[in-house]
């Protein structure tokens, strides 16, 4: 069990909002919505344009610029494959390894005020098994598939934290409920997620956690709780690290900024000021800098070395 205690709390979408203001400030654009077509590059290698498809329009729209930033999240690979074909010098290269699996996360309504809501995070790290009656248990082997596999013990992992604001809520999640959700290169716009029965399954987890929890679970078996269930993709490369950098087998001036995993937010400013460096030529800094370039994947021996465990991966969440 991980007690976090001095965590703090922070809003992504006002982060975004902040950022995405001051970059208009500095005299940024948005064009929403439109969908990257390809990019134009001179007899050099170089990007000249980007070519944008944009509702309503018969011919793409023609941006000129001489630098193309991925940073599609779950469809980076997907515009990493397209950068890849866009014409001139140094086109082609190894498909990145990047995967997209399910995240999601419920937020409970604490009516019961089983949870204070000074208390800090929590996580439980060890395997689990969930409080089923014994016809629960059966019924469930009956079954087959993964409500076979909610009978035994299954991985920890899944936390909660007090969410501010009124009413008393709780943020809880669990990535074991859908490690089994298979999300191809390209994933649809809205994630599979198991909805309310990744609420309960969570709630039953935390309930070991937080004994007071289980009162949202009726004496049939059923969940009582307010729950609100919404989630996307983590987008993450086989060593957990993230990809900063030229776009490896793209023309020059292409560059990502991708593969954040489950510590996008944490993560967002420092990628991004390392990216700016990397597009404006500015010194990088040497200690960091080269273990998250894109072209590492290019590498038969890094390959190699991240599936035989000889080479670490990451901070995992």
């Amino acid at each position: 069990l991980l007690v976090a205690s001095r965590a703090g709390w922070m809003s992504a979408q006002q982060m975004g909002m902040e950022l995405l203001s001051k970059a208009r400030d500095a005299g940024a654009a948005t064009l929403i919505p439109s969908s990257l077509q390809g990019v134009r590059t001179a007899s050099d290698g170089q990007v000249e344009a980007a070519l944008l498809s944009v509702p309503g329009e018969s011919e793409p729209l023609e941006v000129r610029t001489g630098a193309v930033v991925n940073a599609a999240g779950p469809y980076a690979g997907v515009v990493d494959a397209l950068l890849r074909g866009g014409g001139g010098e140094g086109g082609g290269g190894r498909e990145l390894p990047l995967q997209n699996e399910v995240h999601a996360k419920a937020v409970l309504r604490d009516d019961l005020s089983a949870v204070p809501g000074d208390a800090p995070m929590v996580v439980w790290t060890d395997p689990v098994t969930l409080p089923w009656s014994e016809e629960e248990a059966e019924a469930l082997l009956e079954i087959g598939g993964f409500e076979a596999s909610l009978a035994g013990s299954l991985p920890g992992g899944f936390h909660l934290r007090p969410y501010p604001g009124k009413p008393h809520s709780l943020l809880m999640l669990w990535e074991a409920i859908h490690a089994d959700v298979a999300v191809p290169r390209e994933p649809p716009e809205e994630a599979e997620l198991r909805g309310s029965l990744f609420a309960e399954l969570t709630l039953r987890a935390l309930s070991r956690a937080v004994p007071a929890l289980g009162g949202y679970l009726g004496e049939d078996g059923s969940m009582t709780a307010n729950v609100s269930v919404d989630g996307g993709y983590y987008s993450k490369a086989p060593d957990n690290l993230p990809l900063i950098g030229p776009a490896a087998g793209g023309p020059r001036g292409a560059y990502m900024c991708a593969g954040l995993s489950g510590y996008g937010i944490m993560a967002a400013n420092a990628a991004g000021e390392l990216l700016a460096k990397h597009v404006t030529g500015a010194p990088l800094p040497e200690a960091y800098a080269a273990g998250f370039l894109p072209e590492r994947w290019e590498s038969e021996e890094y390959r190699r070395g991240v599936e035989s465990g000889a080479i670490g991966k990451g901070f995992q969440i």
